[in-house]
């Protein structure tokens, strides 16, 4: 079970872990983000392996990008939901996606968050990586797949 506790410690995972799992989450091969990052394909694979550290400009650029990605994610899944919401509030529920990396105390791991409603836990979610579907806490800190009923619980709490 996913809980506040556990999802918002940060997972220990090496740059080359984090350089590999954003690429792939952003679906594109080593050339397509060697091109999108102005580099090598070398460059990207030696990345990936750990041959070569991973510059923080370079790590920065790709958080930025994977950050844009999940902005377009949850932006299509609450465009989807609306109309089972019939809200007019809905587009306030969108925030700024984080890309960092959390684990559960299953071991799943997180790729990101959104914070919906700033300050309240209860209205964070949380992309998985297995799945690439959007989990948030319920009132009782239990993961639940984001749908219409879970944010019309956000809504009205």
């Amino acid at each position: 079970m996913l809980d506040a506790q556990t999802v918002l410690n940060r997972d220990e995972l090496t740059g080359l872990r984090q350089m590999k799992l954003y690429r792939e989450f952003l679906g594109v091969t080593q050339a397509q983000l060697a091109a999108e990052l102005r580099t090598t394909t070398t460059s990207v694979s030696r990345w990936e392996s750990g041959i070569t550290p991973i510059s923080l400009m370079t790590m920065a650029h790709l958080c930025k990008l994977v950050t844009a990605r999940m902005q377009e994610e949850i932006s299509r899944l609450f465009s989807e939901l609306q109309p089972k919401l019939a809200i007019s509030r809905y587009t306030a529920l969108v925030g700024h996606p984080q890309a960092g990396f959390t684990r559960d105390r299953d071991g799943n791991l997180y790729l990101g968050s959104v914070f919906i409603d700033p300050g309240y836990r209860e209205h964070v979610l949380y992309l998985r990586v297995e799945d690439r579907k959007w989990y948030g806490l319920d009132q009782h800190r239990n993961a639940t797949g984001v749908d219409a009923e879970f944010l019309r619980k956000v809504i009205e709490s």
